[in-house]
């Protein structure tokens, strides 16, 4: 008898300002191959067929959060490295 699986769920960390990329606009917005780049990232997590996806964000973020929808979204009160950006995802799992 095999063991039942537990529901899959993707997190997205999606909080980078992009401040290297000397742009206004956040990082995964700029566009790749005709597309913002957090669109290809997104497509590769839905072909996986999830229960849920979370994307973590910034304060302030709503752009991102707007072209992430209609998942979920939660916010990292302030950076303080990828555990603290993954925990910020889980009330939303």
């Amino acid at each position: 008898m095999s063991k039942a699986q537990p529901p899959l769920a993707v997190i997205v960390l999606a909080a980078g300002q992009g401040s290297r990329m000397k742009s206004a606009l956040p990082k995964v917005l700029h566009p790749v191959a005709g597309r913002p780049m957090i669109n290809h990232v997104l497509a590769a997590a839905e072909a996986l067929e999830p229960a849920r996806i979370v994307v973590v964000v910034a304060p302030g973020m709503e752009s991102v959060a707007a072209a992430v929808r209609p998942h979920a979204v939660a916010i990292q009160d302030r950076p303080r490295g990828t555990a603290h950006a993954v925990r910020a995802a889980e009330a939303a799992l």
